[in-house]
């Protein structure tokens, strides 16, 4: 755990439990390493980054007066961290476990104003809500008896985000886009609990490997000035100036109101710095800065670091996160968090290894879960027989409680219930049942309405109404057990889909969305559509819609949402045919480019796993009404590398069974896209079979001849082993079609 890694040069007079503090020297201090005379005891040289605790024989940086010192009778001192304008953290052992921590010391003399201990207060609460693997854990906090407050926090040995700027230079796309990704992570978690840190740059970034997986790690560290978004109304803890210039996005320097597409602002600046080495803005002064956040363009990498290979996509990526506009960049952390991830792997590179943790300091690390469990055996200790009186008491009210709550929660409405913007405030809704809800708009932001039910395993369909000059998106979310860090288990909400294949008072859809059992929660919000990116929200009252959610009932196997990218296709079985459902027709080719970062469900695809020199073809049984449209990835693979080159046509299948042969894309693989064509409606079914040449290949079409006899399709079934038997000549195979 590191501090702001800011210069103090005025020194508090006392600290919590120091009875005396030296005076600071006024001798100038020179770095051991570059020589530049430094003003006051900075932990840090500005110039070179060398490390200066303990220079000055009178400082406190590394032990000074509060070595030793006890705090609120547990922990004890053992070395100063860091110091930023607030206080100070320190390395200190919990007395009594014998375990390491970091402790965040607020000076006594900063904790009379009541604006920044609230502020201060403010840290333990919000972190304390976090729990991602990538975010600084909170264990404890409170005041002490000269006024002061701490905060007692995981500790985490190892060097920040600036630290390896300065002492390593700019890194590599890779690396960056793995530092991102990871931050995102821990931001995702906090936006979804209203969270927003605020003041994201390489400081508060601490870089660490894990030993036991060998992994490197980033945490994310000081959310103490983040702003909590309370269902009142999002208010800030305090009118103050909250921030870093270099960093601070345009309407967080203008004071409004923000979301967390701020925070992905600064994430924009934060990977620009990490791969040219400079902050996006310069100036003499802060407000030269603010001001070119507020109206410069963004600024491209290599005009910073010209000798940068920088590619177009990690340029992109900076781009989209640093727009003027909160409403042009990334829609959420998940999102860039994907394209990141993406890009990685596209360029096959590994993050640069960080300083690993000490083996003896990994063992006596301090975790929630060791806090937790003494704090319990504590009190445990100190039960005695009126004690466990009323613990038996308040455990028959925590029974009671929980039941009242199962209770509460089990009954379900067929309306929505405001307020229902938050997880705990979900409307609960049942199975197959419509649900009428009620959205509205204004010039600032949608509305959003959040539900939850029950489901079982399997595929579901879920419908929603069109609304009138409004366009309404889903996202659809579950309850996962996640693995942390320690190897402990959480439950954590997690994305299963984002839906917005409509625009503008279109209705939406999707079916054989495939779910675990538990609780499903469905968000309907208002949001622009990806064709109108700068489209202000409609000024709307309150407008009905209706929302449905279904368990489908399917036999044999059947398509899997999500299937809607190229990396998602699903795999095909070699012996037996697939039902699929189409989705309404759109304009894929004109659409996804605009929206890569979310994909569009109207796009179902697939994938054959077969030998390199296998003849491999699919048969596609159309819906009773309406087309398909049926692509060979290869040839949309082929088409979109030329330049100017724009995607084919595909082929049409409508009425009877089309066969259609897929060639290996680039990677080997052979994927297919489907698509509604002219006049099919949403949700009509159709049927698919891959063949393949050698034995055993044609299994699946055999099946698929089985299911349309039983729809007693028999012109279709003919039309269709007639063609298999052309395209298949010689198959061992084909001794078997006549007989079914």
């Amino acid at each position: 755990m590191a501090a702001d890694r800011e210069t103090a040069v005025d020194r508090p007079s006392s600290q919590p439990g120091a009875t005396e503090t030296p005076a600071p020297s006024t001798a100038p201090i020179n770095c051991p390493q570059c020589a530049k005379q430094l003003d006051g005891e900075p932990n840090f040289c500005p110039a070179c980054g060398c490390d200066l605790r303990g220079l000055s024989g009178t400082s406190d940086t590394l032990d000074g007066p509060l070595k030793e010192k006890l705090i609120d009778a547990r922990y004890r001192i053992l070395e100063k961290l860091g110091e930023g304008g607030m206080g100070a953290v320190y390395k200190v052992e919990h007395v009594r476990m014998g375990k390491v921590a970091a402790l965040k010391l607020m000076r006594p003399d900063h904790a009379v104003d009541k604006a920044l201990k609230s502020r201060f207060l403010q840290e333990a609460r919000v972190v304390a809500k976090l729990s991602h693997p990538n975010t600084v854990q909170v264990f404890d906090s409170g005041e002490l008896e000269d006024g002061g407050l701490f905060i007692a926090m995981e500790y985490v040995p190892g060097k920040d985000l600036a630290w390896h700027l300065k002492a390593h230079g700019p890194m590599g796309e890779g690396q960056a886009a793995s530092i991102g990704a990871q931050l995102l992570s821990s931001l995702q978690e906090a936006h979804e609990a209203g969270i927003i840190h605020r003041d994201l740059k390489p400081a508060n970034v601490m870089l660490v490997r894990r030993r036991k997986s060998g992994d490197d790690q980033v945490k994310l560290l000081d959310f103490g000035i983040a702003k909590l978004q309370e269902s009142e109304g999002r208010k800030s803890t305090t009118g103050d100036f909250i921030g870093t210039p270099a960093y601070m996005s345009p309407e967080q320097i203008r004071g409004d109101n923000l979301d967390p597409r701020s925070d992905l602002y600064s994430l924009g600046c934060l990977l620009f710095e990490l791969v040219s080495g400079k902050q996006p803005f310069d100036g003499p002064t802060p407000i030269s800065v603010l001001t070119q956040h507020y109206e410069a363009p963004v600024p491209r990498v290599t005009d910073a670091r010209p000798n940068a290979t920088i590619s177009p996509a990690f340029q992109s990526v900076i781009e989209r996160a640093m727009q003027k506009r909160p409403a042009d960049r990334w829609n959420d952390a998940e999102a860039m968090r994907v394209a990141l991830e993406h890009l990685q792997k596209s360029l096959g590179s590994k993050p640069a290894e960080f300083t690993p943790m000490p083996v003896d300091v990994t063992d006596k690390m301090l975790s929630r879960e060791d806090f937790d469990s003494f704090e319990r055996s504590l009190k445990m200790r100190r039960t005695i027989a009126p004690i466990i009186a009323l613990a038996i008491v308040a455990a028959l009210g925590i029974g009671v409680f929980r039941w009242w709550t199962h209770q509460g929660t089990s009954v379900v409405s067929s309306s929505e219930k405001e307020p229902n913007d938050r997880a705990e405030q979900a409307t609960a809704i049942a199975l197959s049942t419509p649900v009428q809800g009620a959205i509205g708009a204004t010039t600032t932001e949608g509305d959003r309405d959040l539900y939850v039910t029950t489901v079982g395993a399997g595929p579901h369909r879920i419908t929603l109404s069109g609304v009138a000059d409004l366009n309404l998106t889903l996202e659809f979310l579950q309850m996962e057990r996640v693995e942390r860090e320690d190897g402990t288990r959480a439950d954590k909400l997690q994305r299963r889909l984002f839906l917005d294949d409509q625009s503008l008072g279109e209705p939406e859809r999707i079916d054989a969305l495939q779910l675990t059992a538990g609780e499903f929660f469905i968000r309907v919000e208002e949001n622009p559509f990806c064709t109108e990116p700068n489209r202000p929200s409609r000024e709307k009252s309150l407008v009905p819609y209706t929302l449905t959610v279904e368990p489908m009932t399917v036999e044999g196997p059947a398509e899997v949402e999500p299937n809607d990218t190229p990396s998602t296709a699903q795999a095909l079985p070699l012996s037996r045919a697939v039902t699929g459902w189409v989705g309404a027709k759109i304009d894929l080719d004109d659409l996804v480019p605009r929206r890569p970062d979310a994909p569009f469900s109207s796009q179902d695809w697939f994938r054959v796993e077969a030998a390199a020199d296998a003849t491999v073809m699919i048969a596609v049984v159309p819906p009773d009404r309406g087309a398909l449209q049926v692509l060979d990835g290869a040839q949309l693979e082929a088409a979109v590398k030329k330049p100017g080159g724009k995607p084919p046509p595909g082929v049409t299948v409508k009425g009877t069974p089309t066969w259609v042969e897929l060639k290996p894309m680039a990677d080997g693989q052979r994927r297919v896209r489907i698509s509604a064509g002219d006049e099919v409606l949403p949700g009509a079914a159709y049927l698919i079979a891959p063949g393949v040449s050698g034995e055993n290949g044609l299994a699946a079409v055999i099946d698929l001849g089985r299911v349309l006899d039983g729809q007693s399709k028999s012109e279709s079934r003919r039309l269709l082993m007639e063609a298999a038997r052309k395209y298949f000549a010689g198959s061992p195979d084909l001794s078997r079609l006549g007989e079914n």
